[in-house]
């Protein structure tokens, strides 16, 4: 599983961030949560499968762990191609699998009694078989004697076709462009359209790389006089490339940029440069980390702020305390109970929200439903084990520079033979010197990032975490400034010392801060079952926000955001449909369900984390795999099987205690009709007033009133809304005939309603009229009469 973000791979983040309105194929929210509840139970059920978390960035530590093992990494991400290590033995497309299973010979008997041919053009692409007995990808098809048929790329054999070492396999994939090459940088040019020809193919870049990098290491080349880019190092070998592949456009490109464009390639490299330890084949996997010794495990530093902190003051309990949860999230990351995502804030004050489907018209969800939960998140982790500092731009002029390094630096190219030679040595990794030399590139303002928890020298501003959210149709970073500890827990009177840290403190203390972060804490949700509390929550934190956000504005479009009795229930009976109750095939897609499901997705990903944050997955278990979101469409839309009055009692009652006034009605016919006579009562109150005998014992929702209208040049009889009574009021005539009408109820079911537009029949209707005036007579319906003044009394 991956680790934290690196930072010079930002720019492909953003870059497929912005690409999520227009991706077919989105990974969900939740997916990540789901996968590992999912392969952590494989791993409860067998010995052969065994979890493991990388530490950074994903693809080095899958390689490295396979070398240890001796195994394949199985993947769809060409990367395992270039990387390498010593007992590594390749790289396995998911994609290529493909399944065979034993032709029965009723099968085999018709295809050869068959006239017909597939042909199939030379060169036409491969295509997926369209067969029952042929299965692609790592999900085998149905049937027994299978057999599985695999296809293996090994990084030695790659490059003895490219004629390079090995090791520097890395290298050509930076140059060609990788994840940290291919997306330039604000206000730059991409690097491999300075390199290429458009024309040039994949495989040609590859060629063409591969035969600079031979020229400038072949023993001619280096016996020429005074190369103009003299190869001593590793670092002129780059250089030397880089050059050579600007050579078409080297007179319009500035030395600086040349410069630049040398370290970004430099530092890609180095993002599949898999360290050696010389301890590692010795020392047994330990429980801080599975591949490095204790003090190489990159992770240890990200957690460790605090504990340097604290070590420089006298007091021992406090530095106790945080050594301890320093080991918590430790044990919690290793087990799969903290999301990478918690570590992009520890490791480069960053934090990346899943992008879902979402109307871009309005305020992401990112922004609205989850920022408020990460505030807390971002402060727990702070106290916890402490976030990067920002030092101010004075302390960031005084801080030591660090050492030069030796001039005598072991960056001295090995001589260059083939690479199937038995001379050369698969530990000799000719990118390791480049740190040392990225270093002295950067010079005294760089920053080494191989100790990110080095402690400032000067006092610095708060902490300040760069969220990645969506801003329209475009991807922007906006900076949020986590707020103190002591400041979020004032705000929802929770007292205790705060020497403890608030991860550290008691499980009831912890779910009880919990609750108070997130407004739900009241006794119908503690009695929950711990399997039920977080969806619970979840929508209960949704519809408050939701209604606060409409009484922040007042406004049509905020109101209509709020959620309704019926999709709370909704929600909730989505964790528990099965699959037999989930209709097959299209389900209509409403924008109003897309943005219910983004916002209670939100909702569920930001309370897992504080969850998280706080060390309560075992109390409060995820339920995000039990989640259905196709269920919850088919749910709103009225086209699932099962029906949203099966939640259980108390879970509705706990999601929608105290929220009865956040609730928006729902918009049924006979409710909304119901709805406006309680609203506009007064027109009902005259009518039983004025004619009492006539309407004793008939139900108000029977009762209409009918006036003259009107419309297109004559003179209608139009029924009056319950929202119109007060303005068709002001606008009648003193004496004008109001007619009341009651609806009789239908002797049968096989009466037909009133039609649209269509005068109420007099089998329907019996209706009392008052006409006040004599100068106008009152519109001729179908019914007896009874003349009494609407306004006689006033």
């Amino acid at each position: 599983m991956l680790g934290p973000y690196p930072e010079l791979k930002f720019p492909t983040l953003v870059s497929r961030l912005a690409r999520f309105l227009k991706e077919t194929r989105i990974i969900p929210p939740l997916a990540y949560t789901a996968c590992i509840t999912a392969l952590k139970a494989i791993e409860n059920s067998t010995d052969a499968v065994e979890l493991h978390f990388a530490d950074e960035e994903g693809d080095p530590y899958a390689v490295e762990l396979a070398g240890r093992v001796g195994g394949y990494v199985a993947g769809n991400d060409s990367d395992f191609v270039v990387l390498n290590t010593k007992g590594y033995l390749g790289y396995i497309p998911l994609e290529e699998m493909t399944w065979y299973a034993p032709v029965s010979p009723e099968a085999a008997s018709h295809e050869e009694d068959s006239d017909f041919q597939e042909v199939r053009k030379p060169k036409s692409k491969r295509r997926p078989v369209d067969d029952a007995n042929v299965g692609r990808g790592i999900i085998p098809p149905t049937g027994e004697e299978l057999t599985l048929s695999l296809t293996v790329y090994k990084p030695d054999l790659l490059a003895v076709h490219l004629k390079i070492p090995v090791t520097l396999l890395p290298l050509v994939g930076a140059l060609v462009g990788n994840d940290f090459t291919l997306q330039p940088e604000s206000g730059r040019r991409n690097v491999q359209s300075l390199f290429f020809d458009k024309q040039l193919s994949l495989s040609q870049r590859i060629n063409r790389v591969a035969s600079t990098i031979q020229a400038i290491l072949s023993p001619l080349a280096q016996k020429r006089k005074k190369p103009k880019h003299q190869v001593g190092s590793v670092m002129d070998l780059i250089d030397s490339a880089v050059n050579t592949l600007l050579a078409r456009l080297i007179t319009t490109i500035g030395s600086g940029e040349v410069d630049s464009i040398v370290e970004k390639i430099v530092e890609a490299a180095l993002q599949y440069a898999i360290p050696k330890h010389e301890d590692a084949t010795v020392s047994p996997p330990s429980h801080i980390c599975a591949l490095h010794p204790d003090h190489a495990c990159p992770l240890l530093p990200l957690i460790s702020r605090r504990v340097e902190l604290e070590e420089l003051s006298d007091s021992q309990e406090a530095l106790q305390h945080t050594i301890n949860i320093r080991a918590q999230y430790l044990e919690a990351f290793r087990n799969g109970h903290l999301s990478p995502k918690l570590l992009d804030p520890l490791s480069s004050g960053t934090f990346w929200p899943r992008l879902f489907l979402e109307n871009p018209d309005l305020e992401t969800v990112s922004r609205s439903i989850g920022r408020p939960i990460r505030e807390w998140i971002y402060a727990i982790l702070d106290n916890a084990v402490g976030l990067p500092e920002v030092p101010d731009e004075e302390s960031e002029d005084e801080v030591e520079k660090a050492p030069e390094p030796d001039e005598e630096d072991s960056d001295e190219l090995v001589d260059v033979v083939e690479s199937n030679s038995e001379s050369d040595s698969d530990d000799d990794d000719l990118l390791a010197p480049l740190k040392g030399e990225l270093h002295r590139i950067h010079g005294p303002d760089g920053k080494d990032t191989s100790t990110p928890s080095a402690i400032p020298l000067h006092p610095s501003r708060p902490p300040i975490v760069t969220e990645y959210l969506r801003r329209g149709t475009r991807v922007a970073h906006e900076a949020v400034d986590v707020k103190p500890i002591s400041e979020l827990l004032r705000s929802v009177s929770f007292t205790g010392s705060l020497a403890i840290p608030v991860a550290s403190r008691p499980l009831d203390e912890k779910i009880t801060l919990f609750l108070r972060a997130l407004e739900s804490d009241v006794p119908p949700v503690r009695s929950l079952s711990k399997e039920q509390i977080i969806p619970a929550v979840a929508v209960r934190w949704v519809v408050r926000t939701m209604h606060l956000r409409a009484e922040e504005t007042k406004s049509k479009e905020r109101e209509k955001e709020r959620w309704t009795r019926r999709e709370m229930q909704c929600f909730l009976a989505a964790f528990n449909l099965t699959p037999e109750a989930i209709q097959e095939g299209p389900i209509p897609l409403l924008d109003r369900n897309v943005q219910l499901s983004a916002q209670v997705l939100q909702s569920l990903e930001s309370i897992e984390l504080l969850s998280q944050a706080l060390l309560l997955t075992s109390a409060l278990p995820s339920s995000a795999h039990l989640f259905s979101g196709r269920a919850f469409h088919e749910l709103l839309t009225d086209t699932a099987v099962a029906d949203p009055d099966m939640v259980p009692s108390g879970l509705i009652a706990a999601a929608s205690f105290g929220l009865d006034f956040a609730l928006r009605q729902d918009h049924s016919a006979q409710q909304l009709r119901k709805l406006k006579r309680a609203q506009n009562p007064q027109a009902l109150d005259y009518a039983q007033k004025e004619f009492p005998v006539e309407l004793a014992g008939v139900s108000r929702d029977r009762i209409e009133l009918y006036a003259n209208a009107k419309m297109d040049g004559q003179r209608r009889v139009v029924r009056i809304s319950e929202f119109a009574w007060n303005a068709a009021v002001a606008r009648l005539m003193r004496g004008e005939v109001i007619d009341v009408c009651v609806r009789q109820l239908p002797d049968s079911k096989e009466t037909a309603p009133p039609q649209y537009l269509e005068i109420p029949q007099q089998q329907q209707y019996v209706v009392a009229s008052a006409p006040s005036s004599p100068k106008r007579e009152p519109a001729e319906l179908p019914t007896t009469r009874r003349s009494r003044s609407w306004f006689g009394k006033h």
